[in-house]
Formats: C-alpha cells, structure tokens, sequence
C-alpha cells in the first residue's frame, strides 16, 4: 500500500489516522452532561478496556518477544514504578502545598488521579511511537498492523482519559486542549525516534514495549480501577461494566490475530 512512500510522508498519513480517531475516542464522553453516577460507570467501562487491553494484548505481546520471562519482568515492573513514582511526587507535593484542609477530598483526588493517567499513559504514548517507528521500517503488513493497533490504542486511552477529567470539573475547551496535547505525543516520538532506529537498523520494540507495559498495568490498576468503584451503591453494575469491558477487548484480540501492535 505505501510500498515506495517516503517514511516520513507514510508516518504523516499514519498520523493524520491516529489523531482522527484519537480525537473522536476523547470527545464522546464529553458530547452530553452526565451525573457524577454516570461519568462514574464510564470510567468503568474504561478500566474493563484497559485491564483488556493489558491482559489480552500487550502482556502476550511482550512476552512473545522473549524466549526467558526474567528478561522481561524487571522492564514491565520499572514501567509500572514509574508511574508510581511520580504519583506519589504529585501527591506529596499536593499535600504540601494544599491550603485545603480537606485534601482528600473528591475533587482534588480526582485531579491527581487524572494527572497520574495522564502521565502514566504519556508515557506509553511515547512508547507506542517508537513502535510505530519501528514497524515502518520493517515492511508495510507489519507497519498496517501497527497502525490498526495503536488508532485502537489511542481511541481507548483517550476515551479514558477524558472521561477522568471530567471528574475533575475541567472545562470542555480545556480538557479538549490536554486531549490534543496527548494525541500528539505518539506521532511526535514516532518522528524524532525514527532517525535513531534508521541508524540502530534491527531494532527490538521488546525493552520500550515491557516498560510501556507497565505503565498500563499502573493506570488500569491503580488509577482507573478505584475510580470505577468509588460510587459503592453501583458496585455490581460497576464490576458488570468492567467484565464487558474486557470482554470487549478479548473478541476484538481474536479478531486482530491476537496482536495489538
């Protein structure tokens, strides 16, 4: 399909599809006022799709990269302490600086949760570019694959991503401008790794991969999951909304050949 395309003209196609379907997986939560209860069970849904994505897809994925788990392992748990780091930095200097007497309260726990999945999955947005730079350099099957998988990446981070802020009571013009900020982190890593790996010919996706891994195990986990049973009275529609959710994610796996990237 792009077999004689310029790389750079090909990632500019690439990414005129990503932010396309990034930018709509960001504005559906945000096309009608919703209740708390509401915004709540979204949430949960996302989490379900998350905790999909990581169990279905990209823990097969990683360890298929490798024939020892303990290559593997170390990079997954520094990835997810990572993020953990910086959430507890966010959260103690929140803490200091706080004249609220009340720091933990619902709003400001949802502006630091919304932070940390902010973080955490930029983190992985990066990540995915430079997988993306990689697959272009590796042939158009692998780098059509890539693309199927990271815009369905994109669509369900940003689904989930927006659907914290608005937990947080953000404007939608403002939570709009953070969602296109994070839009744009794939294809910016995407451009300027791909220089590097021209140079480094042969590249293994398989260290940026684990670590991108587990920065999604801390978001889907640790960030998405509380905030998906934070309303106790839905606690069963809220576990429903999560099951779905994966089940999601196990179907569209199969359908993909099992293969997110």
């Amino acid at each position: 399909m792009f077999q004689g395309t310029d790389p750079y003209v090909t990632l500019l196609i690439f990414t005129a599809a990503v932010l396309a379907v990034s930018l709509a997986g960001a504005y559906i939560p945000l096309l009608k006022k919703m209740s708390a209860r509401q915004m709540h069970l979204m949430v949960a849904l996302s989490a379900g799709i998350f905790l999909g994505i990581l169990f279905f897809m990209l823990l097969p994925e990683t360890f298929e990269g490798s024939d020892e788990a303990m290559d593997i392992i170390p990079w997954i748990a520094g990835g997810f302490l990572i993020v953990l780091a910086v959430d507890v930095i966010l959260k103690w200097k929140h803490m200091a600086t706080c004249p609220c007497e009340e720091c933990d309260d619902r709003e400001h726990g949802h502006q630091l949760t919304s932070a940390s999945a902010f973080i955490g999955l930029a983190i992985h947005a990066a990540v995915d570019g430079i997988v993306l730079s990689i697959a272009l350099g590796a042939g158009d099957d692998i780098a059509a694959v890539a693309l199927v998988g990271i815009a369905l990446h994109k669509f369900v981070e940003l689904f989930a991503l927006s659907s914290t802020f608005m937990l947080t009571g953000i404007e939608k013009k403002g939570a709009l401008f953070y969602m296109i900020v994070f839009a744009l982190i794939t294809p910016a890593a995407a451009l300027l790794s791909m220089p590097v790996i021209d140079i480094a010919e042969g590249m293994d996706a398989m260290v940026p991969l684990a670590i991108a891994t587990g920065t999604f195990m801390y978001v889907g986990i640790y960030a998405l999951l509380p905030e998906a049973f934070h309303e106790r009275r839905d606690s069963i529609v809220s576990f429903v909304l999560v099951v779905a959710g994966m089940v999601i994610i196990a179907l569209t796996s199969m359908l993909l050949g099992g293969h997110a990237h």
